[in-house]
């Protein structure tokens, strides 16, 4: 079987993945249509051109302009039933989602319509597509007050949507270190929710310890400048502590020069417990097939090592025991 093919049907589980980044432009633009909102395109097709970005402000365009289109209930249902349908396709059988509920509390949104559309998009999912979906819900480091609680308070509330399994930090890393955020992720953990905080991303490894020590990491959301610090590099490995790597992000945010250049093989090769993803795959044009491929073919990973990582996915995830099981059996099925 060639590497295309059997990448294909490989069973698999995918923990870092934006709904908000997940917008097609066949989606954004008949949401845009729904509600009259002007894209500066008069199709999908034209709209796709708009998809192809050489700065980052360019890029937080195009997330602003997704963010504008998701207003109801039947907005963030029909936006998660089409990644839904989308992850069928890539045999995708579980996806830990992140949303950032105070990004669309601030543009007027109802919590009550956004959980609404959130359960009506995983039942979707789940009855229509056969793919289970648990939910991140984030904090905007920079746009949250951490003494407010907002987003913890939400998710421990009565109008939480189901299925949120962890909660995330998401925004921007200079400037707004996890440790103020303390408090939050101590109130989650103790309500049985993980921290899920993207660390060492675009900041250094002091942004990883701190989500580690302030935060009680349970997994690092990218996590690559660990590379910075051998002594985070062996903290990470002895403890097991997943990274939730996404490579073609990362070079469309202009981290890492080129696809060639990314640290994807030195993270594996340093032992440490490296999942693969996709982030905003919409935005960045990739699948995690995609990103699948490009491991096995610049980074060294054969089938092995590319199971592996699905394997350390699924181990990492925090779905059902029953779904767990359900996949790693299928997984032990599969030749590498």
């Amino acid at each position: 079987m060639n590497i295309e093919d059997w990448i294909q049907g490989l069973p698999k589980v995918e923990l870092h993945l934006h709904l908000e980044g997940s917008l097609r432009p066949a989606t954004l633009f008949s949401l845009a249509q729904r509600h009259d909102v002007a894209l500066g395109a008069a199709s999908a097709e034209e709209l796709g051109d708009l998809y192809r970005f050489d700065s980052f402000d360019d890029f937080a365009w195009l997330f602003l302009a997704g963010l504008d289109v998701l207003r109801d209930a039947e907005d963030f249902a029909d936006a998660t039933a089409a990644l839904a349908a989308e992850l069928a396709a890539q045999n995708v059988r579980y996806a830990e989602v992140t949303t950032t509920p105070l990004q669309h509390h601030r543009r007027g949104v109802a919590l009550e319509d956004y959980a609404a559309g959130l359960d009506e998009g995983r039942r979707r999912a789940r009855d229509e597509h056969v793919v289970q979906i648990g939910w991140i819900c984030d904090i905007s480091r920079e746009s949250e007050d951490p003494q407010s609680h907002f987003t913890v308070d939400f998710l421990l509330g009565r109008t939480a949507p189901e299925g949120v399994v962890g909660l995330g930090l998401g925004g921007i890393e200079h400037g707004f270190p996890p440790e103020p955020f303390a408090s939050s992720f101590a109130k989650a953990k103790a309500n049985g929710l993980a921290a899920l905080p993207h660390a060492g991303e675009t900041a250094g490894a002091d942004s990883v310890w701190g989500a580690l020590r302030a935060l009680r990491a349970d997994r690092i959301g990218h996590g690559i400048r660990c590379l910075d610090d051998p002594a985070l590099v062996a903290y990470l490995a002895e403890r097991r502590i997943p990274l939730e790597v996404s490579p073609t992000s990362n070079v469309a945010l202009k981290l890492v020069p080129d696809r060639q250049s990314h640290m994807l093989g030195e993270l594996v090769r340093a032992g440490l417990v490296v999942t693969i993803n996709t982030d905003d795959p919409a935005y960045f044009q990739t699948t995690l097939n995609d990103e699948l491929r490009a491991a096995h073919d610049l980074h060294g990973l054969d089938r092995r090592a590319l199971l592996d990582t699905q394997a350390a996915a699924l181990d990492a995830c925090y779905a059902p025991a029953a779904t767990k099981t359900a996949i790693r059996r299928e997984l032990k099925e599969i030749t590498p």
